[in-house]
């Protein structure tokens, strides 16, 4: 086994590649609700019922591009801040044998960059927000103003509203990528852990790699069996763990069944929506590689 570290990632098949996937399953996911639905009319065809069908079938082309046109955004944006991230904090090293299996996850390096993106990506957001409550906070202060009985209670409707404006925005420019920071590197070092815990006793993620352009190697394939094993065992450790505390909160109020029942939802339950789920992402990467191209990434 050897450490890789991922050098930085091809902007234009990063992106390409996870809008399309995110695409397609918003996709699949507008069928199967579709379908749900009318399987529902045969229990409820009122004239909502009828609606809903409506929605659901709209949903079908709006679901699929919207979630296109976000994901081009999202994914371009985390791509270019990771290779700008990389000469000064490192990037995410990974445990390769033969450049096929992920044996393990370098816990640091992994959990740095993760919460890293994190907090600037919640900055942007909140560098967005921010102006926007500002552009319309005078409209709900004048609305205020008129609402209220006296000049002196309008004083004080506009003073707050321009304190809890200023504090506001202060917690989401400064506390929040801070807080998002933290619990995101304790969230990915936590999970980088149980990987490398779980990787050596049910196998790691494999990957099958080509050599590309430039130095960068393309992700051929994503064989779904693996990697949906690996993810469905992480859901289920980590559903138990908050399964029993769940379990444990019930019993002391005197619902010991409840938490039995959620212990169980969140181990089983967990383990199939995530094989299931990372299954058909995988199959869906393994679809479209041949037509749009695979990630490319630079390994050293």
């Amino acid at each position: 086994m050897e450490i890789k570290e991922i050098k930085s990632i091809h902007l234009v098949s990063y992106t390409l590649m996870n809008s399309s996937v995110n695409a397609v399953w918003a996709f699949i996911y507008a069928i199967f609700s579709l379908i749900l639905a009318l399987i529902g009319l045969a229990f409820d065809s009122s004239a909502m019922a009828w609606t809903l069908i409506g929605v659901y079938a709209a949903m079908i082309i709006a679901s699929p591009v919207s979630t296109f046109l976000i994901g081009i955004a999202q994914s371009f944006i985390t791509a270019l801040i990771y290779n700008q991230l990389v000469p000064r904090i490192g990037g995410i090293k990974l445990g390769l044998e033969n450049l096929s299996e992920v044996k393990s996850v370098p816990i640091i390096p992994f959990a740095l960059m993760t919460s890293t993106i994190a907090a600037i990506m919640t900055l942007l957001i909140a560098l967005i927000i921010v102006p926007l409550f500002a552009a319309y906070a005078g409209i709900f202060i004048q609305l205020m103003s008129s609402m209220a009985a006296s000049t002196d209670t309008a004083a004080i409707s506009t003073a707050g509203l321009g304190a809890f404006g200023a504090i506001g925005s202060l917690i989401l420019i400064i506390v929040m990528p801070i807080a998002v920071f933290i619990m995101a590197f304790i969230a990915d070092a936590i999970l980088a852990g149980l990987y490398n815990l779980i990787a050596p006793k049910v196998g790691g993620i494999k990957l099958e790699f080509g050599n590309a352009k430039e130095g960068l190697h393309e992700l051929l394939i994503i064989p779904p069996l693996p990697v949906a094993l690996v993810t469905g065992v992480l859901t289920a450790v980590i559903g138990f763990i908050v399964g029993l505390i769940m379990l444990i909160i019930a019993a002391a109020s005197g619902s010991a069944l409840v938490g039995v029942l959620l212990l169980l939802a969140f181990t089983i339950g967990g383990f199939i929506v995530a094989f299931v789920v990372d299954a058909i992402l995988a199959l869906i990467y393994n679809f479209l590689r041949p037509k749009i191209g695979g990630v490319k990434l630079q390994l050293e």
